[in-house]
C-alpha cells in the first residue's frame, strides 16, 4: 500500500501538469483555428513568396516572407505578408493567400503502379 501511494501520487500531479499544458495551448490558439507561423524564416515559407512573385510576372520582385498564419481545413490554408518591390526598388507588404492540398496518389503511391501491372 505504501508504494502505491507514491505511484498515485506522480500520476496525479503529472495528469495535472498534462492538463495545464492542455488548456493553456488550447487558450494561445484562436477561435478561427488559425495559428502564428513562429518558423517563417525557413526556405519552404519563403518559396511560396518567390512563387507568388514569378506568378505575377517580371514587374514584382520578391523580397521575402516576414509574417504568416495557418489553419487546417481539407489541406492548409495560409496567410503570409510577403514584401515585394517593382523594378524602381520600391517595395510593399502584401497579404497573400495559398490554400495547399495532399494528392491522394502521394498518400497511397503503390495503388497507381498497381493498376498499370508494376510491381
Amino acid at each position: 500500500m505504501r508504494t502505491r501511494f507514491p505511484l498515485l501520487l506522480v500520476a496525479a500531479a503529472a495528469a495535472a501538469v498534462a492538463a495545464a499544458f492542455a488548456a493553456t495551448a488550447a487558450a494561445k490558439r484562436p477561435a478561427d483555428g488559425w495559428t502564428p507561423i513562429r518558423s517563417i524564416g525557413l526556405p519552404h515559407f519563403q518559396q511560396f513568396g518567390q512563387w507568388v512573385a514569378d506568378d505575377l510576372g517580371a514587374p514584382m520582385r520578391f523580397y521575402r516572407v516576414v509574417s504568416g498564419r495557418r489553419q487546417n481545413a481539407d489541406g492548409i490554408n495560409y496567410q503570409f505578408t510577403v514584401v515585394m518591390g517593382n523594378r524602381d526598388g520600391v517595395m510593399d507588404k502584401y497579404k497573400v493567400k495559398v490554400h495547399v492540398t495532399v494528392e491522394s496518389a502521394l498518400l497511397h503511391p503503390m495503388a497507381d503502379q498497381e493498376e498499370e501491372g508494376l510491381h
